[in-house]
């Protein structure tokens, strides 16, 4: 059937628009016709067609064949615009698929996503000469494609997924459209700012660069409608994704020479999980620490007991609170907290040291008028073998009632000063 054609590779130089209708219509030739004014572009020498001349489209014989010749003097080392001497414009986009884990201790997130690039290759335009919109490229040839050298400069960890098989494709629409999308599941640094955690908002960023080619060679920008999507029922388990944007971090790189383009996450961290793991068990230790108040002064053992219990309950519960968190050396919202509920719980025992003091108080013995019978009694020598020495101490009186009063103080003043703090807390690290 190729008979005909084993001698007809004609240049674009040599090729008049007459010629366009004397070609067999199956024949594969390198050619595009041109007028003799015109002068061809390599992009026209080399283009693997059947037959694109003024408006004449020739039908290849079969996609296999029709493939191998449309690959066959490809060159995928270069940039489709690299003869141009323009940079070759690349449209980004992402779905995500899963947020899987945001770490404060490491500070770093990861995520599953699909990223798809999408530019204009016009080496690879076939302009109906198979009927079909496009072509669907194999794992296996892609290799034979020009595709854009992107990465993901805050990444520490990064894998492609190939279960069952490698999960990447590759279309060619027949204008020289080339779609690109791949799977990718990868670990990025997320600088965070805890000051108000855990009632925080973070924002972790996910920067794409070109890692040879620079501006001249290649540009990424976003895609103009729906850059970035995400999966409807998306969820976090301590955060919600409030908003998502995206941003050209070109002139933000170091040496400015390499394009780069960014989205930025915007998560708010769910308290929930806080307030029952720390703030409400929190509160109650300090409710308990303030009983001592309403028991006896002479009941010393039950009020130390309770006292020495909360103050250890509280610091367990402040070291629990703060292990999952690094060691930054700025006051959190978590720390003010816990540092509050702690002066408050071993200010309930230092309250109880002051009235246990103020009940045993004694005061010196004042002394009465000397009666001259019970002094000559008291020096008898029948008395001095029975008799006692008598302290010149004695417990004050009033020093109970002390006591009665500062536990009664403490009772309002205790519950009102940790209302107050709670509300300048909320309002401080909450609005």
């Amino acid at each position: 059937m190729f008979e005909g054609c084993r001698q007809r590779q004609i240049t674009s130089t040599s090729l008049h628009r007459e010629d366009c209708h004397h070609i067999p219509a199956h024949c594969l030739i390198r050619v595009s016709c041109q007028s003799p004014a015109a002068m061809p572009s390599m992009f026209d020498v080399f283009r693997l067609v059947t037959l694109i001349g003024l408006g004449q489209i020739v039908h290849a014989q079969s996609r296999t064949d029709f493939i191998k010749a449309l690959l066959e003097d490809y060159d995928n080392r270069v940039t489709p615009t690299f003869d141009e001497g323009t940079p070759t414009e690349v449209d980004v986009s992402l779905f995500i698929n899963n947020i899987d884990s945001i770490s404060e201790q490491t500070m770093e997130f990861s995520l599953n996503a699909f990223v798809v690039q999408e530019w204009k290759d016009k080496r690879l335009e076939f302009l109906g000469l198979i009927d079909a919109e496009y072509l669907e490229l194999d794992t296996k040839l892609m290799d034979g494609v020009w595709v854009p050298d992107l990465y993901f400069s805050n990444e520490k960890r990064a894998s492609f997924h190939s279960v069952t098989v490698p999960n990447k494709m590759l279309h060619l629409y027949s204008d020289g459209h080339v779609v690109y999308k791949l799977r990718v599941s990868l670990t990025a640094s997320c600088p965070m700012q805890l000051q108000k955690y855990p009632m925080d908002s973070q924002m972790c960023s996910l920067l794409v660069q070109s890692f040879a080619f620079s501006k001249r060679s290649l540009m990424f920008k976003w895609k103009d409608e729906d850059p970035v999507k995400r999966r409807l029922k998306l969820q976090l388990p301590q955060f919600s994704l409030s908003d998502i944007e995206t941003r050209n971090c070109t002139e933000e790189d170091e040496n400015g020479n390499f394009t780069c383009i960014a989205v930025d996450f915007h998560l708010q961290r769910n308290i929930g999980f806080y307030m029952i793991q720390i703030y409400i068990p929190s509160m109650l230790i300090v409710l308990l620490s303030w009983v001592s108040f309403w028991l006896n002064v002479d009941a010393v053992p039950a009020r130390i007991s309770l006292g020495i219990l909360t103050v250890l309950t509280m610091t367990t519960q402040k070291s629990m609170a703060i292990s999952s968190l690094p060691r930054v050396s700025y006051v959190k919202a978590i720390d003010v907290w816990m540092a509050a509920c702690l002066c408050f719980v071993f200010a309930s025992l230092l309250e109880f040291a002051l009235v246990n003091v103020m009940d045993r108080r004694q005061v010196k013995r004042r002394q009465a008028p000397k009666d001259i019978s019970l002094d000559i009694v008291e020096k008898s020598p029948l008395r001095q073998g029975n008799s006692e020495p008598v302290s010149k101490w004695v417990q004050d009186p009033s020093g109970a009632a002390r006591a009665k009063n500062v536990d009664n103080v403490s009772r309002v003043f205790f519950p009102g000063a940790f209302i107050v703090f709670c509300a300048v807390y909320w309002m401080a690290y909450s609005l």
